[in-house]
């Protein structure tokens, strides 16, 4: 990115931000211009219902742009009119960090839906990690949130400590978590036709996240095995989904995905819409397993590099207060599959949710918006 680009968008902000606002406007963004997704998606979808609000939304490329709704406005990242909206905006709506280069004008509202209960350390407590131009930015992004949106007494303590914000939490639940609390009718159906999946096959979500180095030798599940630890302990054929994270998605063709017993799903749009389609997950550090621990539905935790792993950024807290089964290979996974006792992942997750005051009460993405309708009175008004 060029010096002359970066002036000119200097300029801009600043040009625009002369400009009026407008309280019914909302400019949105979901990791960085990604698309039509998160909690965002979930706060956007509350907001059409209502009627009343004109929604603006950033995006990467036309890919991302053809992801949104007719009645969302899609705005190319860094473009001069995503500048002139987010300027002109009564309300910005992100589940990421803001650039430091981004001004908030005072009396826009901003709120910060941030993307997940965490495992392994993040922002403040991961310093030593993250980069400095990263740490300057979050700083900054929390420097200018109005609100920060949470679904426990332990990610709200985590914003204190951790993530150089001492302003309002909503504790309602994450937006994008409400569809697991109340699934709409045809999900699975509407999965199993883009992914061409017969009824007659039950689904497994295979959902990892990265490392660090973005290597793949620790994607060595043996699917084959799997699959039929599945149909000995559950009933019927399986084929396992695999949802790649977006860092390593694109080497799925490296992996040995042979779409009879596993099958690449890393394109799928919704993972939520998988949560609720699916009948099992695997997944390994991950906050994916907190938003699957919604559903009660079996998940196991395949987790064969723990030391290196945590030696990048560690923990929050032991692995053994998960309410999942871990194993360390193939071996150790199919014994967990063949031997899984569903009440005892129930007695598990009770005792996790009340001890991290997890709350998912299903109508966070409602709760936002009536927050905004109160700012958009009271800034109107005066």
């Amino acid at each position: 990115m060029g010096i002359l680009f970066k002036i000119k968008r200097r300029v801009l902000w600043q040009l625009f931000s002369l400009l009026p606002k407008d309280m019914n406007k909302v400019v949105l963004t979901s990791f960085y211009g990604r698309g039509y997704s998160d909690s965002p998606r979930a706060i956007a979808e509350e907001l059409l219902r209502r009627k009343d609000y004109k929604l603006y939304w950033t995006v990467k490329g036309q890919a991302e742009a053809d992801s949104l709704p007719q009645d969302i406005t899609p705005l190319r990242l860094d473009s001069a009119g995503e500048i002139y909206h987010a300027c002109t905006a009564g309300f910005w709506i992100d589940n990421s960090r803001k650039w430091s280069f981004v001004c908030k004008r005072g009396r826009q509202f901003y709120i910060q839906t941030w993307h997940g209960f965490p495992l392994k350390r993040i922002e403040k407590d991961a310093g030593s990690a993250l980069p400095p131009e990263y740490i300057k930015s979050a700083r900054h992004d929390s420097a200018m949130s109005d609100l920060f949106l949470s679904d426990s007494r332990f990610l709200s303590d985590i914003y204190r400590s951790g993530f150089w914000y001492s302003g309002e939490i909503l504790e309602e639940g994450l937006p994008r978590n409400d569809i697991l609390k109340n699934p709409p009718a045809g999900v699975e159906e509407r999965v199993r036709t883009a992914l061409h999946i017969p009824e007659n096959r039950r689904m497994m979500l295979y959902a990892p996240t990265f490392r660090r180095d973005c290597g793949l030798d620790v994607y060595d599940i043996d699917y084959t095995r799997c699959t039929g630890a599945l149909k000995a302990r559950f009933g019927g054929d399986w084929i396992i989904l695999a949802k790649l994270h977006p860092n390593i998605a694109a080497k799925a063709g490296q992996l040995n995905l042979d779409g009879v017993h596993v099958l690449n799903a890393s394109d799928y749009p919704d993972i939520h819409e998988l949560y609720i389609a699916c009948s099992a997950m695997i997944t390994d550090y991950s906050s994916t397993m907190f938003d699957f621990m919604i559903t009660g539905k079996p998940c196991f935790l395949y987790v064969n590099d723990v030391d290196a792993y945590k030696n990048d950024r560690n923990f929050y807290f032991d692995l053994d207060r998960l309410p999942f089964g871990r194993a360390v290979d193939n071996d150790s996974l199919d014994m967990l599959i063949r031997t899984f006792d569903q009440s005892v992942q129930d007695r598990r997750r009770e005792v996790f949710m009340d001890d991290f005051g997890i709350r998912e009460t299903g109508r966070a993405a409602a709760a936002a918006a009536d927050k905004m309708d109160k700012i958009r009175a009271e800034r109107t008004k005066a």
